[in-house]
């Protein structure tokens, strides 16, 4: 099931804190190919930062918290850019980020997730004394290779999975 796992310090953030992580038994959206993201709010120069990695591929999103209440359209947004800059089928980019409005949200209590988006809060650090702009900096850090994964590359690991979806399986969605 597909669902969006977030640090203790987003789910409070998100407003959230005191309530149980939503219980969903199977998933809203079918042939929804990208699954679960893990994310973790961050500031940095006065802002609040959103990085979220995606379970099976490693894909990464960074994007702006604020508003609050945007959480979701600023996600779907970021997922849709960076699959836009990978050259996906416009079914794929519009499926995979309608998608994100509809799962629903948990706490994050992988440990290993955790670490990774750590690791990746460091290098977006650097990517964002260098560049300004938030699609630039996430189209570099799924350049970085992830240890103990095939592809390692997050760009290589969507696009092995995404090319292989049927368009038609794309299309019945919608």
């Amino acid at each position: 099931m597909a669902r969006i796992m977030c640090t203790q310090r987003l789910w409070q953030r998100l407003g959230h804190a005191g309530r149980p992580p939503s219980q969903v038994a199977e998933p809203l959206i079918h042939g929804v190919s990208l699954g679960s993201w893990a994310a973790k709010v961050f500031r940095l120069d006065r802002r609040d930062l959103v990085i979220a990695l995606n379970e099976r591929t490693y894909l990464t999103v960074v994007f702006a918290l604020a508003p609050r209440r945007e959480f979701r359209a600023n996600f779907a947004g970021a997922v849709g850019d960076v699959l836009k800059d990978l050259r996906l089928p416009q079914e794929i980019v519009r499926s995979e980020s309608a998608a994100i409005e509809f799962e629903p949200l948990a706490r994050l209590t992988n440990r290993s997730m955790t670490g990774t988006l750590n690791d990746l809060e460091f290098h977006c650090g650097i990517e964002l004394s260098y560049h300004d702009e938030l699609r630039r900096v996430q189209l570099n850090l799924n350049e970085i290779p992830h240890v103990n994964r095939d592809p390692c590359v997050p760009v290589d690991a969507v696009r092995r999975l995404l090319e292989a979806v049927p368009v038609e399986r794309l299309l019945a969605i919608h």
